[in-house]
């Protein structure tokens, strides 16, 4: 038994990474599993309603082949994010297409009232879900802070300022779907793998850049969580041993001085101060409103001291990576999150930086990129904890009718 369900793994998987439509024949030769056993998994894959057959192939002489893909309508998944001031959550299909989507800003950080904010609009999606008739396989939830994955248990929230907060198990209970908890840099370098940038690099770094700074590892394949699964704090590195303080208790942390929040309070200065007219215009003459969209237009309008504080930013970005460079030796560093907007004013620096600090062998192989979902980076990754546990088993993810003809809806129930 334990065979078949490894293989059945074998073959989603095989179909989740071809992308689109692939001939069975050409399932057969890349598993190396002979011809009646692949026929026997696809059948099984298709009763459960994770693939179908989407026509025939005419590619070479003789019988023509049967053309499978990924179902999308065999089931929703719902992602989350819960950020700094703002809660993000999407709904896709099976394919990671999305289908609803909402966003809302939180008025402060106060744990009980965002989490019945993020419960509300979670209840909100299922839903919508169920409206429409699908399954909910499941729900990811990205968080900003240090995450224990086995209890789904978020345990240090510096930006928060949330410490020991369960998160799996209540939602578990209330929506009666499996939740997935992870680190928002972790979930989101995820996404990039499966769904985004990534998807050929086996050996990358992911840069999240929202009021913090934090990085997902990817090594050989998998997320790098190190001995305790806390690994990829990186943007509690120091980099100005005298710099500012920092929320986690430290002095001079990277995300405090390439962070969103680093640029703003060095905007706000320069607008107070005069140096900034257009911006200043922008946010209606008071410097404490000016806003990161207020930057991004100040910059594209080219207001040189807006320019000279991205560039900033760029430098220190460039100094951190330099130092991930020299560390991981990883061919591609990904930029997401609120700064990966800027990335035309701030990466052509911290390249400067990147060519400058790293040692040569190790830059040589590595290209630095924005993010394919810059802001929504996260929740995309949320969607894609659940589809890398399906991905994994889906056996444990069959419904509990099974779909017996074909157009025939699978089971709302897990």
């Amino acid at each position: 038994m334990w065979v078949r369900e490894h293989n059945l793994a074998v073959l989603l998987s095989y179909l989740w990474e071809a992308g689109g439509p692939i001939a069975r024949a050409r399932l057969t030769e890349i598993s190396g599993l002979n011809k009646s056993t692949v026929g026997s998994l696809l059948a099984q894959l298709q009763a459960w309603g994770f693939v179908k057959e989407t026509g025939l192939s005419s590619a070479h002489p003789g019988r023509p082949g049967v053309i499978l893909d990924l179902d999308p309508g065999a089931g929703r998944i719902i992602g989350v994010e819960i950020g700094v001031g703002f809660i993000s959550i999407i709904v896709t299909d099976w394919k990671a297409g999305v289908v609803w989507q909402r966003q809302v800003d939180t008025t402060d950080n106060a744990q009980a009232q965002v989490l019945s904010q993020a419960e509300t609009l979670v209840q909100e999606a299922a839903q919508h879900v169920a409206e429409s008739g699908h399954r909910l396989f499941g729900i990811g939830l990205g968080v900003p802070g240090l995450v224990d994955r086995a209890s789904g248990t978020l345990l240090f929230a510096p930006n928060l300022e949330w410490r020991d907060v369960s998160l799996r198990d209540p939602w578990q209970r209330r929506f009666g779907v499996p939740v997935v908890v992870e680190n928002e840099a972790n979930a989101a370098a995820l996404g990039e793998h499966m769904l985004g940038v990534a998807r050929q690099a086996d050996n990358f770094v992911y840069i999240s850049a929202g009021v913090g700074l934090g990085g997902g590892l990817m090594i050989d394949g998998k997320l790098y969580g190190g001995a305790g699964g806390f690994a990829g704090e990186i943007g509690h590195m120091t980099i100005e041993p005298n710099g500012p303080q920092c929320k986690c208790g430290n002095r001079g942390c990277w995300e405090t001085l390439v962070g969103p929040t680093a640029i703003l309070e060095r905007a706000r200065r320069a607008a107070a101060e005069g140096l900034t007219p257009r911006l200043l215009t922008m946010s209606g003459g008071d410097p404490d409103v000016i806003r990161m969209e207020h930057i991004l237009q100040a910059a594209a309008e080219g207001e040189a001291a807006v320019l000279d504080d991205l560039s900033e930013a760029g430098r220190y970005l460039g100094m951190g990576i330099a130092n991930m460079v020299n560390a991981f030796n990883p061919s591609l560093v990904v930029l997401g999150g609120v700064l990966s907007l800027a990335g035309p004013y701030i990466l052509p620096r911290a390249q400067q930086e990147v060519e400058a600090r790293a040692l040569s062998a190790a830059r040589q192989g590595v290209t630095i990129v924005v993010s394919a979902f810059k802001f929504d980076a996260c929740v995309m990754g949320s969607v894609s904890l659940i589809m890398r546990e399906i991905l994994s088993n889906p056996t444990a993810w069959q419904p509990e009718v099974p779909q017996r003809g074909p157009g025939e809806l699978l089971s709302s129930v897990l």
